[in-house]
């Protein structure tokens, strides 16, 4: 079954999950180079916000 138009993700959405995404691997590339748990914690961030953006337009695309 193909996908409707209805059910792909926007243009807006999928260029902030892609970039949260390339931050993590920048974040953990900064940690293998550097040590420093700062980069863990900002790439954790970047996957919560990756994940919450994805969440969030799932469940708005849910009838009611």
């Amino acid at each position: 079954m193909r996908p409707t138009s209805e059910h792909l993700l926007p243009a807006q959405p999928a260029i902030i999950i892609m970039a949260c995404l390339f931050v993590v691997v920048a974040a953990l590339w900064a940690f293998v180079i550097t040590k420093a748990m700062i980069a863990i914690g900002i790439s954790a961030m970047a996957l919560f916000i990756a994940g919450a953006c994805a969440f969030a337009h799932r469940h708005a695309l849910k009838p009611l």
